[in-house]
């Protein structure tokens, strides 16, 4: 009897424990900083619900994001697929883990978790001026971005507004006294840069004294705008925008 009352103890003790497929608690902070990461090099694909689009699957009913844990599946992930980002840092698949979390809470929680939140909320004439001194050595109303309120729902305006598509970097290596190679940047760190010249041949070299990398990224003035914006010029930037249809 005393051998039958321990084991009951001892499996009672273990049905109280939390099993893997326990849902950790979302930690907000950590969340809000994933969104920004997510924004910056996901939204494209898996859309600004995480929910999916024609370029890439539904994160909210992903396996590997449901058994996730602070980026343990993430990250291998990642590395096992073509065209993804790989090489996050360990912070970064943690925050971004936070965040896909809280969206599968938030989608679990509201029965209209597809309709996405308004944007349209800023001042279209401020927004205009703000695009005419900042935005016009790069982009026309009535040119590249006519009719563009047509094309994209607001939500998909603001990010590709924050975040455009990805466009190829142009880079020039010129090491020690052999010749400069120029092309598409393929990768660049602390440690190595590589690119594709315009044959397609592939080119590696590692960074240090007498490698000069020169690289010329059309989204330059972009990245910069990430520091300057403030929610208000968002706002009213993207409201703006959405007023350019097609007429």
């Amino acid at each position: 009897m005393r051998s039958l009352l321990v084991l009951l103890a001892a499996c009672a003790n273990m049905f109280a424990q939390p099993g893997p497929t326990a849902r950790p608690k979302v930690d907000p902070a950590a969340a809000a900083r994933g969104r920004t990461t997510y924004l910056q090099y996901c939204i494209n694909c898996h859309g600004s619900l995480a929910q999916g689009t024609d370029q890439g699957p539904d994160l909210v009913r992903s396996v590997v994001v449901l058994r996730d844990q602070l980026g343990s599946e993430l990250g291998p992930s990642l590395r096992r697929l073509a065209n993804h980002k790989a090489d996050f840092t360990q912070a970064q698949l943690a925050d971004v883990s936070h965040f896909l979390k809280d969206r599968i809470e938030y989608t679990a929680n509201d029965r209209n978790a597809s309709e996405p939140p308004n944007v349209l909320t800023g001042n279209a004439a401020v927004g205009k001026e703000y695009f005419n001194k900042q935005c016009t050595a790069c982009h026309s109303a009535s040119g590249d971005l006519a009719s563009i309120g047509t094309k994209y729902p607001p939500d998909e305006l603001q990010q590709r507004f924050l975040f455009p598509r990805r466009k190829p970097i142009a880079v020039t290596v010129k090491a020690g006294l052999d010749a400069p190679v120029s092309g598409t940047l393929d990768r660049i760190d602390d440690f190595d840069v590589s690119l594709h010249d315009s044959s397609g041949e592939y080119h590696a070299w590692k960074r240090g004294a007498g490698v000069n990398v020169d690289i010329k990224d059309p989204l330059s003035r972009h990245h910069e705008l990430l520091d300057e914006l403030t929610d208000a010029n968002i706002h009213d930037v993207v409201t703006y925008l959405n007023t350019l249809k097609t007429k």
